[in-house]
């Protein structure tokens, strides 16, 4: 854990070894507001300007900023401070820490990227895609979906699948084949093409091709 205090105006006057090692700075060059020059460029005004109304309210400081490596490396930090007062309530010091939260930034980036791609990829599919919990609710339904069965996607996400697209003369032994697969894993459609009727938002039905996969989680 990198540390460090700092005086009720934001002078800081302690950063412990740890800081000082990750940053290369010594401790003559870093305390006072000179620690700055270890954060990244475009951070250190939303910093600095975030840290500043923690000091004039005396709400906990809590902000994520770059931070620079002795090697040049910029990681993603966690900062966070919280003040000390006297018996008067008033704050006679502030006590912080960094924390390196690189790893999962760069995570959370990875799944933002994977989440527009499998968008971009649902959209632009021709074929419709449904997907559903293990309750058998509706969690997707693309716009090929949308269009071949008469629901918007925020009409049918939630639904069961069973009362959406499922005509009412098939719904039992749906339901039942389902239930079959939840408690014994058993699946005789999985993998493979099969032929049924779904049913339209208006009641319509219509012939489809149903291909099914379980997405492992």
């Amino acid at each position: 854990m990198l540390a460090w205090s700092a005086r009720p105006d934001g002078y800081c006057d302690f950063l412990n070894q740890r800081w000082l090692d990750f940053t290369g700075l010594s401790a003559e060059e870093a305390r006072g507001w000179d620690w700055g020059a270890a954060i990244h460029p475009e951070d250190v005004k939303r910093l600095v300007d975030r840290w500043q109304i923690a000091m004039a309210s005396g709400e906990l400081f809590d902000v994520e900023a770059r931070m620079r490596r002795f090697d040049g490396e910029y990681r993603w930090f966690l900062f966070r401070a919280s003040p000390m007062r006297d018996e008067s309530g008033k704050i006679v010091r502030w006590y912080g820490t960094n924390t390196d939260i690189d790893d999962r930034k760069r995570a959370e980036d990875e799944l933002r990227r994977s989440e527009a791609r499998k968008t971009a990829i649902l959209n632009s599919a021709l074929d419709c895609v449904v997907t559903i919990d293990h309750q058998g609710r509706i969690t997707e339904f693309n716009p090929a979906a949308e269009r071949v069965f008469g629901y918007r996607r925020d009409e049918a996400v939630g639904k069961h699948l069973a009362d959406a697209i499922i005509p009412p003369s098939l719904r039992d032994q749906h339901r039942a084949g389902f239930a079959r697969y939840l408690a014994t894993g058993e699946a005789r459609v999985l993998g493979k093409h099969i032929e049924l009727t779904a049913m339209r938002a208006d009641g319509s039905e219509l012939p489809i091709e149903l291909a099914i996969s379980r997405i492992a989680m």
